[in-house]
């Protein structure tokens, strides 16, 4: 091992380690008065100046706050029409993101219940905040918007994913516009609410023939003249009132049905003065249905115009379950329509019992003579109708938790965790049969760090960090709810797998396997070692000095976030997690040139950062003292006079009395590796040449257990 002479070495760490924490305060502190944008937000027509009007609501030339005692908004105006609404989300639902602090998110929704545009004005989202790539990213996210529908469960609009490294923030940003454009519209266009399903009778746009056949809005069907002989034959009739003309493959009836109160089905199907008379000369709930025929045979007939028959519509009857529906002309009112010749609405009034939105079915009957030559009533194969779901107002979807989407988009990634903190749990408790093979435990804990920073770090970016614990830490003194601390799933999974683990062994197993700054740092630390590169550690009394490096770190950032929050979210990146992990170094350079000054000096002297200066491993450290359990075994022999698992420490955190302090250890394994290894550590060598020598003295056949066959 390198050992300068001196105290240059030494000194010239801690200066450096000096002049980065007093940069750091200087850059906190130089924001500890900080303006209260939340509890001093400047009125909405203040907020929303024309740069901003333009970005929300393109085509918009004005605004006039409204205060008709809705949801604070502004009508937005082009010329004299109203064509939407501007809002803050802050104003509307003070939605916060991550850090627990309101964001104030300005955007536009039109008539239609789309977003027009978004511009975030303000936040603290720490991932977010002094990282000009998410900034960036975040209002590419709000120009994203316009166009999403503000319909509570859609999904459409850009996915919390767009933000990459700051998912929550993008859902509560993207959840906070939608909840708010709801709330304005239903305010002020006094749109009934829906509480069960509901006919859709106002809503029309153009459609084709074809697509309403397509959709199912409109149904049909054709009675060949061989269906027609086929219908007979089975009643025993011979021939109908109205014979059929042609081959057997000719047309006898072709049948289009539907129902036509909807707008969006009646207006396309018969002129909309038609339509209107349904709404303007009946009763409330009156419903209607579309008839139209082709063919030698049609629904209508004659007979409902004589006077005799009392108007009847003899030809027709519909059914829905035990229900039967017949109709005269007081019911019927005649159409054009472009599906067939003879066209027309029967009327069904709100008191009949006819439930549109259950199916249906039209049967048309055929008066023919039996083979007596008795007047006899056939009818033809039935026409079934069920209303298309689209013609259905449903009620609003209870809102799906932010948490709850979050989990199930994350499914995949849960998975593997899940099976990560498995195979961690199995290696802590195979430890004394992993430790007794030093190769195979050297694979199995670099193959960890690889996966933990590769694909934990790099790949999902679930670095547990300072900023995490502040949360925690402020549960008490915010109302958030659960879902709020559920929002990242792998982070939750690994918080409260740390937490159980620091409570029983110490925090050794997160720093040691979970961290990905810390994996990197280790697996560099390695390669320096296999490139010679020169090692150095401190004295034990310096050492224990710089520890108090963590322990500081933590006080100042946790100060400053609950004093000066914005302070605390630039002090908080004295980790190096944010630049080296979820950015992948690309930050401003300043953040970069920071991570690579740490990691050079990991270089050579392992986890520096770690064991010196990280904050969250000064709350870890803390809360160490709390373990239940060592698995760490010692022999009396260790520290006096063997020092060799002291020497194998690469955190050195075991003392010269032997003795490790669990608060500095990162549970590596590696002195367990010495401690079983009967060539390496002295009382094992010791015994196993006493037993070699014995079997030597007492001959071949006896045997000889070497290693950590006898190690206990």
């Amino acid at each position: 091992m390198f050992s300068p002479k001196g105290q240059v070495a030494p000194l010239a760490a801690f200066f450096v380690r000096a002049i980065l924490c007093l940069w750091f305060l200087s850059a906190s502190f130089a924001n500890a008065v900080e303006y209260d944008y939340v509890e001093n937000t400047p009125a909405l027509a203040e907020r929303v100046t024309p740069e901003v009007l333009r970005a929300v609501f393109p085509g918009a030339d004005r605004i006039e706050i409204l205060d008709d005692g809705g949801p604070p908004a502004a009508a937005a105006y082009q010329g004299d029409a109203v064509v939407g609404y501007v809002f803050s989300t802050l104003d509307v639902v003070r939605a916060h993101g991550y850090s627990g602090t309101p964001f104030d998110v300005v955007a536009g929704v039109n008539l239609e219940g789309q977003i027009t545009g978004a511009v975030s004005l303000f936040h603290r989202e720490p991932l977010i905040i002094e990282d000009e790539r998410l900034t960036n990213l975040t209002q590419k996210f709000m120009v994203a918007t316009a166009g999403m529908s503000s319909r509570t469960g859609a999904s459409d609009g850009p996915k919390p994913e767009f933000i990459a490294g700051a998912t929550t923030s993008g859902r509560a940003f993207r959840n906070a516009i939608r909840d708010s454009a709801r709330m304005v519209l239903s305010a002020r266009l006094g749109r009934p609410v829906i509480i069960e399903p509901t006919l859709d009778i106002d809503s029309y746009i153009p459609t084709s023939l074809d697509a309403l056949l397509e959709d199912g809005s409109i149904t049909t069907m054709t009675v060949t003249n061989a269906d027609l002989a086929q219908v007979m034959q089975q009643a025993g009739a011979a021939m109908p009132e109205i014979p059929p003309t042609g081959g057997p493959d000719d047309t006898y009836l072709q049948l289009y049905t539907g129902l036509a109160t909807p707008a969006m089905i009646g207006r396309n199907v018969v002129r909309r003065g038609s339509h209107d008379l349904i709404f303007a000369d009946y009763p409330k709930g009156t419903q209607a249905i579309f008839l139209s025929s082709n063919g030698r045979y049609d629904f209508l007939g004659y007979a409902f115009q004589n006077q005799s028959s009392g108007g009847h519509l003899e030809r027709l009857r519909i059914r829905q379950g035990d229900l039967t529906f017949e109709f005269d002309k007081t019911r019927f009112m005649r159409a054009q329509s472009p599906f067939g010749k003879v066209s027309g609405l029967v009327l069904l009034p709100p008191d009949s019992g006819f439930d549109p939105l259950e199916p249906w079915r039209v049967e048309i009957l055929v008066r023919a003579r039996d083979a007596t030559g008795a007047t006899t009533t056939v009818v033809l194969p039935p026409l079934d109708y069920s209303l298309p779901a689209k013609h259905i107002l449903m009620p609003e979807p209870d809102p799906v938790p932010a948490w709850v989407e979050a989990w199930e988009q994350s499914r995949n990634e849960v998975l593997i965790l899940g099976l990560a903190l498995t195979i961690l749990t199995a290696i802590f408790a195979l430890q004394p049969f992993l430790t007794r093979h030093r190769i195979l435990h050297r694979w199995v804990r670099n193959g960890f760090l690889v996966f933990t920073l590769v694909w934990l770090g790099w790949g999902v970016g679930a670095q547990l960090s300072i900023v995490h614990v502040i949360n925690y830490l402020k549960a008490p003194f915010q109302n958030l709810d659960i879902g709020f601390y559920l929002a990242e799933p792998l982070i939750v999974m690994i918080s409260v797998y740390v937490a159980i683990s620091l409570v029983l062994i110490g925090r050794g197993v997160f720093c040691g396997w979970l961290c990905p700054f810390g994996a990197l740092q280790e697996l560099l630390a390695q390669t320096a070692r296999l490139l010679r590169l020169p090692q150095w550690n401190p004295s034990a009394k310096l050492q224990s000095k710089l520890w108090w490096g963590k322990y500081a770190s933590f006080v100042l950032v946790v100060g400053l976030a609950f004093l000066a929050p914005t302070a605390g979210s630039v002090a908080a990146d004295i980790e190096p997690f944010k630049t080296a992990i979820s950015t992948h170094f690309v930050r401003a350079l300043p953040y970069v040139l920071y991570a690579v000054v740490l990691l050079s000096i990991g270089l050579f002297t392992e986890r520096a950062f770690c064991r010196f200066l990280c904050p969250l491993g000064g709350a870890l450290a803390i809360l160490d003292r709390l373990h239940l359990l060592t698995l760490l075994k010692r022999r009396p022999e260790c520290g006096s006079p063997c020092k060799l698992c002291e020497r194998s420490c690469p955190v050195r955190a075991i003392e010269p009395s032997g003795k490790i302090n669990m608060a500095e250890c990162f549970q590596c394994l590696d002195c367990q590796v010495e401690y079983y290894d009967d060539h390496r550590c002295p009382p094992l060598a010791k015994q196993r040449k006493l037993r070699e020598r014995s079997a030597v003295a007492q001959g071949p056949n006896v045997p000889v257990f070497t290693r950590s066959a006898v190690a206990k």
